[in-house]
């Protein structure tokens, strides 16, 4: 809510079009907090399964690194394919490759240290993290470049760095990956007995003579 209030509380007076540009713009800036919406929800539901594949079902993170860049590889190029766009991905390695190497490289990098925070601290920090940088980057952005805030967009930024402050504050004192207390440690006095074990101290040391066979 916070993004969108002040992703949406922009100037009204910068654009100078007619009845039909300020429409297209609000029809624009609704569709874009549905879009935000709907993103926020697949990535606050990404982190959350991937913290129970390491957590629960023990599943290392580069190994599930690995495998969701290669679903993400397979269905690019299956879209590719379908798209009729294979052309131009083509032309675009000859005149970038460079870039995208390094484009791959840097974001291999932060892909590492995301599946990192997730298996060591859970997901619920990666995502304070993650919004405490881009705060960060947006609150630099607004000093170094002068950038004029209204009312909505003060409100929306507050919004966001007070749900941010909650979250570390709701983490610190939940503490864990959130999937419950270990279970309790069986007596092995009674799983002795249950698995039929269990002697008294003369039997364990009493020798047991077998009969002669005949």
């Amino acid at each position: 809510m916070g993004v969108g209030l002040f992703m949406g509380g922009g100037d009204k007076n910068k654009s100078k079009g007619g009845g039909n540009d300020e429409d297209k713009q609000g029809a624009s800036q609704v569709i874009g907090i549905i879009l935000l919406f709907i993103s926020l929800c697949f990535d606050g539901g990404t982190g959350a399964y991937e913290d129970k594949l390491m957590s629960v079902h023990s599943v290392q993170p580069f190994d599930l690194m690995y495998n969701i860049q290669l679903g993400k590889t397979i269905l690019a190029g299956i879209s590719l394919v379908v798209l009729n766009q294979m052309g131009h991905f083509v032309e675009m390695v000859r005149e970038m490759g460079f870039l995208l190497v390094a484009l791959g490289i840097t974001g291999a990098m932060g892909q590492v240290f995301i599946f990192v925070t997730i298996a060591k601290f859970g997901a619920l920090t990666c995502s304070i993290i993650g919004l405490a940088r881009k705060v960060t980057t947006l609150v630099a952005s607004i000093y170094f470049y002068g950038h004029h805030l209204n009312g909505v967009q003060f409100t929306g930024l507050a919004i966001s760095v007070g749900a941010m402050v909650m979250n570390f504050f709701g983490k610190k004192g939940g503490g864990g990956h959130g999937h419950g207390p270990p279970p309790p440690i069986e007596n092995t006095e009674e799983t002795e007995k249950m698995l039929g074990g269990h002697r008294s101290g003369e039997e364990k040391t009493k020798d047991v003579e077998m009969p002669p066979y005949k």
